[in-house]
């Protein structure tokens, strides 16, 4: 299945030498955010509405779609109206991999490659 691909994948990654002067940044912005997004969001909160709801729609289940609305949601705070919608998207994917492989482990494998490709080809403006 394509949906989940990062879509950095089919940009191609830009110059990175700036990356080692960024290298905190580019720790926590591709690290630790990710993973600790992924234990909140998909191991948390996902796995709490899966115990409640197994609705399922189209391969996207109840939990999932409620879940990336609050990721969504969450990120309005430090991001653009718009870049904050675009994370819906993303984060669906996040969350059928976690329906999928039951293990946060694969959607926070999926999130931090989704945060290199872009801090990798654009940077962290």
């Amino acid at each position: 299945m394509a949906f989940p691909i990062p879509f950095w994948l089919f940009l191609g990654a830009g110059n990175i030498s700036w990356a080692a002067e960024q290298l905190t940044a580019l720790i926590t912005v591709c690290l630790l955010y990710p993973i600790a997004e992924e234990l909140l969001f998909r191991g948390t909160i996902q796995r709490w509405l899966n115990s409640k709801s197994r609705h399922v729609f189209w391969h996207v289940s109840l939990a999932n779609v409620l879940t990336s609305i609050l990721f969504m949601l969450s990120h309005f705070v430090n991001h653009s109206p718009l870049w904050a919608l675009a994370t819906f998207i993303p984060s669906l994917a996040f969350g059928y991999i976690m329906d999928r492989h039951k293990t946060v482990l694969a959607p926070a494998t999926l999130h931090i490659s989704y945060n290199l490709g872009y801090f990798l080809s654009f940077g962290l403006n």
